[in-house]
């Protein structure tokens, strides 16, 4: 048997004919592909205990039994792995059974080589688009939207500059502001400035949710696996794959998920909850974080060796109270972006420059929406903020 060490698409062939196990699989590697070999049915379990695969090439009698156990297997466990069922027998009604059973496709033996590498890679597309399927289906549900970075802040040009660099590099990168500042904006003109900006990318943040549950949300779990479990759930290092996750508030996470989480950084494997299969997991990894993790790893709060890990480059982006010259062009930017067809009085503007910003830009733009909706002139004054004198 041979173990995948790659990250390219992974390919199980399993055949009794080593012979010809090995060939098929000589062709599949030179075709790009990570290929592990079984001969016996057994040898098969074990490698698909271990590892997921993206398609299984499976011979339908094997010494200890029949391909199809294999096929089940997967069927049963709800792995995403696409079939192409080999076999000698003729009958119609062979190729029908087994598709039935859950297999992608059906060749009769002895398959012209050129035939086995085409079925593997249409069997390897229709893996593809189930999991862009599933993460388009995730970041539609989490409503992803796009944002521009808008500031005349020195400090935060310098960083919106230094993308040029940081975006390409695939460095981990830790973003550092307050809770509003922008820092998912950041996060995700990183993705976009990297080699991986056509695929996925998504945020959620650590801040306020149960360890038990973000564990869910980031690894996913098996049938079963707890509770309530009652279907596979893919977490979001499967979601992501190739893309960027943005984990923000990364301070919050609890002390036993942490080693988790440089695992997978440390290795690119994972395991869904309740199931001991390696997964591969090729993200590109952002945080956020509220506060000073050298700070935090001092007092004890934070792994320094997590930190080492997440820190290739850390932006800072300044509380929106410490720029007071963006308030005027992000407050203009929130006012197209929200179709607000008002303008701003000299006064108003002298208000929002001079409140503290506690809720940062987030809070901004809130205010500018409430100002627009309820004010009763063309101009926003400083009686249409909730903070602005009454009328």
């Amino acid at each position: 048997m041979s173990v995948p060490h790659r990250v390219s698409g992974r390919v199980l062939v399993v055949d009794d004919e080593e012979a010809l196990a090995e060939l098929i699989a000589s062709l599949l590697s030179d075709a790009g592909c990570e290929v592990a070999v079984a001969n016996t049915v057994a040898q098969a379990m074990a490698l698909i205990s271990e590892h997921e695969f993206d398609v299984a090439v499976l011979d339908m009698h094997l010494p200890d039994g029949e391909g199809t156990e294999i096929l089940r297997r997967l069927v049963d466990d709800g792995a995403p792995t696409e079939t192409v069922m080999l076999t000698g027998n003729r009958d119609l009604s062979a190729a029908v059974a087994v598709m039935k059973l859950g297999a992608s496709d059906y060749l009769q033996k002895p398959a012209p080589l050129p035939e086995i590498e085409i079925a593997v890679a249409k069997a390897r597309e229709r893996h593809r688009l189930r999991t862009e399927n599933l993460s388009l289906k995730t970041r539609l549900e989490r409503h992803e939207t796009r944002s521009e970075l808008v500031t005349e802040d020195p400090d935060f040009l310098r960083a919106i500059e230094s993308l040029a660099q940081v975006g390409p590099s695939d460095l981990p990168v830790v973003v550092q502001g307050e809770s509003g500042t922008g820092k998912e904006m950041l996060a995700r003109a990183i993705h976009d400035a990297s080699h991986h900006k056509m695929e996925p990318f998504v945020a959620t943040s650590c801040d306020g949710m149960p360890e038990e549950a973000l564990e869910r949300e980031l690894f996913g779990y098996e049938r079963g696996a707890f509770e309530g479990a009652s279907e596979r759930q893919a977490g979001l290092f499967e979601v992501v794959d190739r893309g960027t996750l943005f984990l923000d508030e990364i301070e919050a996470m609890g002390p036993a998920l942490q080693p988790k989480l440089l695992r997978v950084l440390e290795t690119g494997e994972y395991s869904r909850i309740g199931s001991a299969r390696l997964i591969r997991s090729r993200i590109r990894f952002v945080a956020g974080s509220s506060e000073d993790l050298d700070a935090l790893v001092a007092r004890g709060a934070f792994r320094k060796d997590l930190l080492y890990r997440i820190n290739g480059v850390t932006l800072k982006i300044k509380p929106l109270r410490e720029r007071p010259d963006d308030v005027l062009p992000l407050s203009l930017h929130f006012m197209r972006a929200h179709r607000i067809r008002r303008s701003l009085s000299p006064r108003a503007l002298e208000a929002l420059k001079a409140y503290p910003w506690p809720g940062n830009v987030r809070e901004l733009e809130m205010v500018i929406q409430r100002a627009g909706a309820l004010a009763t002139s063309d101009t926003i004054e400083p009686r249409d903020l909730p903070f602005g004198p009454s009328r």
